[in-house]
């Protein structure tokens, strides 16, 4: 999943049982889906499909990470991505630049925007938008 990928699996090397009790043979191929999970009400509430960046801030408005297990963008446990402290970084530099010198607008505020499932994960149609420079 690192890098944008939108689903990934393994496959079990030997006999196991999953922590809810399912019982994998050797060979059994276990696949998930990042995309459905961060949009599942039972792992991130009711308002899971909302878009709410202060979900991730605590109480005190302190960014809070979530459990790698929980949100799985780039993996969890020992083959967690190696990039992810280089993307997160790259992302927030990014963002500050931008919004600094400008103000962001749907190019066409009646259009839904919606995903199109592939390897990676697209906008379909892509995302167009209007650029505004902010004045001093």
């Amino acid at each position: 999943m690192c890098m944008g990928v939108s689903k990934d699996g393994r496959v079990a090397e030997t006999d196991d049982i999953l922590p809810d009790g399912y019982e994998l043979k050797k060979g059994d191929g276990v696949y998930y889906i990042s995309y459905a999970m961060g949009r599942m009400s039972h792992i991130w509430g009711d308002d899971a499909e909302d878009f709410k960046p202060e979900r991730w801030l605590n109480d005190n408005g302190v960014f809070q990470p979530e459990s790698p297990f929980k949100f799985i963008a780039f993996h969890a446990g020992p083959r967690i991505c190696l990039g992810r402290d280089f993307s997160y970084r790259q992302m927030k530099i990014m963002t500050i630049a931008l919004l600094h010198f400008f103000q962001f607008n749907l190019a066409d505020k009646t259009r839904k925007v919606t995903y199109k499932t592939m390897f990676t994960l697209h906008i379909d149609g892509g995302l167009h938008l209007l650029a505004i420079p902010r004045t001093k």
